[in-house]
């Protein structure tokens, strides 16, 4: 299949595979985990839980695999961590969260839909090279559970982690750096401006970045061109299949 044979479907997943690990990646819950780990916020366990399947090097490596949110942020959440707890640790331990939300948020679903679903997607995740990211590669190498909710709840966090590597590559690609991509950001608000760049870390005073609006959705551009060959491993009645699979699921969750 070409690119402009997937791009629509490229477009039509991003927005419920953004959403389905809302259900899980911050809340209560992970504030819980949080204060049960020692961490001083919901915020670090999101940022060490993601980035610490990278290993437990020097925070610059989480950072690299992050972008998006500020280096310094990164630094205090790693160095954050109380004696004994690595930030691998920290990333088991935020799978498990993941998990256990997929196998009770999920718990009434069509299980062979699941299965599908599931499979469909490792398909997708398999066939992306690790050099799109090492927090992806690094999560795509997380055992998968037994319970299909859990599968796919993870396999969808993958595949989330798949496009924020692509990501990445596409704005550095485009010339914008990662604050500028931030403060640019088409997304409607909060999630982009000064003020959710304040969110993820940036200190202001920040610069007008008006004249880099088209810049930034050339970045949107490429990295739907990235993600193209990947989701090209399925063929085209289970591209539609995945992708109606992917909507229907997200659309049903009650978040």
């Amino acid at each position: 299949m070409s690119r402009a044979d997937v791009a629509p479907t490229v477009e039509r997943v991003l927005k419920p595979i953004q959403q389905f690990v809302r259900g899980w990646m911050m809340g209560p819950r992970v504030n819980e985990r949080a204060a049960a780990l020692g961490l001083p916020s919901g915020q670090d366990l999101w940022i060490v839980g993601r980035a610490g399947v990278v290993g437990n090097g020097d925070a610059d490596v989480a950072a690299s695999g992050l972008a998006f949110i500020a280096p310094a942020r990164v630094r205090l959440a790693w160095e954050s961590l109380p004696a004994g707890t690595t930030p691998q640790g920290v990333a088991a331990s935020y799978a498990e969260l993941c998990c256990d939300w997929g196998c009770e948020a999920l718990a009434d679903f069509d299980q062979s839909d699941l299965a599908r679903l599931d499979g469909l997607g490792r398909r997708v995740a398999a066939a992306a090279s690790p050099a799109l990211g090492a927090v992806f590669a690094g999560w795509r190498a997380i055992p998968e559970p037994d319970d299909v909710g859990a599968r796919v709840a993870l396999t969808m966090h993958v595949l989330r982690e798949l496009r924020g590597g692509a990501h990445i590559i596409a704005v550095q690609a485009s010339g914008l750096t990662p604050l500028e991509a931030v403060l640019a950001s088409p997304a409607p608000r909060p999630r982009r401006g000064p003020e959710w760049a304040e969110h993820l870390g940036w200190s202001g005073p920040f610069a007008d970045i008006e004249h880099k609006r088209a810049r930034r959705l050339d970045a949107e551009q490429l990295t739907s061109d990235i993600m193209a060959p990947v989701l090209a491993t399925l063929d085209e009645a289970e591209l539609a299949e995945f992708a109606a699979l992917v909507e229907t699921t997200r659309n049903a969750i009650d978040m």
